[in-house]
């Protein structure tokens, strides 16, 4: 899966903090992530299906962190997959 369109530069991204919300842009929630996995997204490009996020992505302006959330979408995914 490709970062957002937003952010597909050559960035390095940081540890990934969360807050409110893993997707800004979409106003996902680590629950949300939870409960895709808990209806069988096995990946994370299937979380990102069934949630919606990353979808029409502006992160540079709507995370705080000023980057893709992917990265974020990525560590919550393996904090609960088992």
């Amino acid at each position: 899966m490709n970062k957002c369109s937003c952010c597909s530069g050559g960035e390095q991204f940081n540890k990934p903090v969360l807050g409110e919300y893993v997707c800004y842009c979409n106003k996902v929630t680590e629950k949300d992530i939870v409960d895709a996995i808990s209806k069988g997204a096995n990946s994370v490009k299937e979380v990102i299906e069934k949630t919606g996020a990353m979808k029409n992505s502006n992160c540079a302006v709507n995370n705080p962190k000023g980057t893709c959330c992917y990265p974020d979408i990525v560590e919550v995914f393996n904090k609960h997959k088992k």
